[in-house]
């Protein structure tokens, strides 16, 4: 049984778009080592069973923050606004008093792209990565329940936001010499200096076809530095007594290795391609696949993440053009690994290890090859929706594997409970406190995803058992055997031999759906 005392502190180290097997500790064979990562792991609890509840990034951030799934909380895809006013489980933890709350890195619960011209009022946000919207940040505080945010917008060096600006400013400030290689001057405007940080790519080493991009900015000015310098300087300024409560929680947010796959410095030619091995099913030719998935592999169709002349069609991508995107992801998740052991080492030194839970995990992961994909979208394979998660409590259970069956919206429950507090009945998923004290407990029979893929019109839900996934979208489904076919090779969806099999799975989501309360949802946003 876990002793678990009073006053616990959360370290929330979250990433972005990160398959679980490009972590050593989930892959004996991988070339990328993250010994730090794995240390958490040896540390405490690894799940091998865990699954976002929806494989793009704000739906299934903002399940997280409210423990309720996307069709419920309203953020059914990106670039819709989690409306001001809904409450998550930080507030929750904010207004018992006893902690701060804080978040460095990537939030993305509003919206920080360009508007795109396709709605005639783009929603406001907090969140804004170009300076010509620097103006119509909303700046609301709390923020979703978190007191204290430093933010940073975008991917690789397509980075912005106020926060992170000002950041870089004074980093240059601090050593003028890492103003040479952006050529900024000291004249130079936040606008200025941002335009140089994002369109300094070097041409003549990047792939951009594949979005594998060469640039200057050094690793000093980089996000995950970024994120990485300013959690620590939090876990410092805790340390100190400069705050008046007696527990933190900390959002821990990296934007990688979300693409462009830009890593910095020594970390882009760190890992060769010839080094790399593809997913096994990186050769499918999808004459067994669903209609879309095979209509996408041919013609590429416009999806999350994928659209046409910025990436190679499956069809015609190699095996060498996948090698060098996955090495360029792992450099940047070897940088992140470096990072998290020096703010690991940082809750060491100053004392605060002791009482603090580690969790570990990302938004979804990332197709990263299988069935000669890549990025998001509409292709619900394991790659993609079965994700990292590592849970460390003080004085509790260490170096195990949990396989019992859970998913993203189990985490804010956790965390509560964990903290001491009563569960909302808002939400929808289950405290994960059982597994953490005996970790082969089983709290979920199934587990449920939602996707809304408004490019390519499609509203697709998911259903997974131990041992298979069945995904209904519009006009067709899916049904994978995950112990005989983990590879997810055959659909079986069309093959009278598993009625029985697919009847019972979609009787189970049927359950699923109507049993979830179907309030409306008010958005403060204009889409």
């Amino acid at each position: 049984m876990i002793k678990i005392s009073k006053g616990l502190n959360f370290l929330f180290i979250f990433t972005d778009q990160q398959r679980r097997d490009h972590l050593s500790c989930y892959n004996d064979n991988m070339v990328l080592k993250t010994p730090n990562i794995d240390e958490i792991a040896k540390n405490g609890i690894r799940f091998t069973n865990f699954y976002c509840n929806n494989p793009i990034c704000m739906p299934n951030r903002s399940t997280i923050f409210t423990g309720q799934y996307p069709s419920f909380h309203g953020v059914t895809t990106n670039g819709r606004n989690l409306p001001q006013g809904t409450r998550t489980f930080l507030d929750v933890l904010l207004e018992s008093g006893e902690y701060h709350t804080a978040s460095f890195g990537k939030i993305h619960l509003n919206y920080f792209g360009a508007p795109s011209g396709k709605f005639k009022s783009p929603t406001v946000s907090q969140e804004f990565a170009h300076p010509k919207q620097y103006g119509d940040l909303t700046n609301y505080s709390p923020y979703f329940g978190l007191e204290e945010i430093k933010l940073v917008s975008g991917h690789g060096t397509l980075c912005g936001h106020p926060d992170y600006m000002n950041w870089v400013k004074r980093k240059m400030d601090e050593d003028d010499s890492l103003r040479k290689p952006l050529r900024i001057r000291l004249s130079d405007t936040i606008g200025a200096m941002q335009a140089k940080l994002n369109l300094c790519i070097n041409t003549n080493q990047s792939h951009v076809n594949i979005q594998v991009l060469k640039h200057n900015v050094p690793e000093e000015l980089y996000s995950t530095t970024f994120v990485k310098e300013n959690t620590i300087e939090f876990l410092e300024r805790f340390a100190s007594g400069h705050y008046d409560k007696p527990n933190f929680f900390a959002f821990c947010s990296f934007p990688d290795p979300h693409h462009p796959y830009s890593p910095p410095g020594k970390y882009f030619d760190m890992y060769k391609p010839e080094d790399i091995i593809l997913p096994s099913s990186f050769n499918d030719n999808h004459e067994n696949s669903s209609k879309f998935n095979k209509t996408h592999f041919n013609e590429l169709l416009r999806s999350e993440g994928t659209e046409k002349n910025i990436f190679p069609t499956p069809k015609n991508l190699t095996e060498m053009e996948a090698k060098r995107v996955l090495a360029a992801s792992y450099g940047t998740e070897k940088m992140m690994d470096d990072a998290i052991g020096e703010i690991t080492e940082s809750l060491e030194k100053l004392g605060l290890a002791e009482n603090t839970v580690i969790i570990y995990t990302t938004d979804h992961a990332d197709l990263g090859g299988e069935h000669r994909f890549f990025f998001k979208g509409p292709f619900l394979y394991q790659g993609l929706i079965k994700i990292p998660l590592i849970i460390k409590v003080p004085g509790g259970i260490q170096n195990k594997v949990c396989s019992s069956l859970t998913s993203s919206i189990d985490l804010p429950e956790t965390i509560l409970e964990l903290a001491g507090f009563p569960i909302p009945d808002s939400m929808q998923g289950k405290s994960m406190d059982p597994l953490l004290k005996d970790p082969q407990q089983e709290i979920n029979e199934d587990v449920m995803i939602e996707m809304d893929d408004d490019h390519n019109d499609q509203k697709i839900r998911t259903i997974i058992s131990d041992a298979w996934r069945l995904s209904v979208f519009k006009e067709h489904g899916e049904l994978f055997n995950l112990k005989k076919d983990p590879d997810e090779m055959n659909n079986l969806w069309n093959d009278n031999t598993y009625l029985e099999v697919k009847t019972e799975l979609l009787l189970r989501l049927t359950r699923r759906e109507i049993s979830k309360e179907k309030d409306p949802v008010i958005r403060d946003c204009g889409f």
